[in-house]
């Protein structure tokens, strides 16, 4: 077993939760079968797309008001980078933990 393998998924997962979200949400629209993956997506997209939004608008890099064209690019981007560091660490955590039950 890898010594950082929790590590890397979680920040693989953070890298792309937000967009997976967007395109989960995406699949509302495709009828009676998309129902459950899209409301699925509503909810994470409204957790995960939160903290990029915020940053983004602290920062100055789009107006207020409506974000469109460009500046989705910086929000998704924002929430890569979030998100990558707050599942790294939970998966810092879960390999640390994993190894020390294998040092037992």
């Amino acid at each position: 077993m890898p010594q950082f393998s929790a590590t890397a998924t979680g920040v693989a997962l953070g890298l792309v939760v937000s967009p997976v979200s967007m395109g989960l949400y995406a699949t509302y629209f495709l009828g009676p079968f998309g129902i459950v993956t899209g409301m699925i997506g509503l909810v994470s997209g409204m957790f995960h797309s939160a903290p990029g939004f915020h940053i983004v608008r602290f920062l100055g890099l789009v107006p207020p008001g409506i974000i469109e064209g460009v500046g989705h690019l910086y929000v998704e981007t924002a929430n890569a980078l979030v998100w990558a560091v707050v599942y790294g660490v939970l998966g810092r955590i879960i390999d640390h933990v994993r190894r020390s039950r294998v040092a037992l």
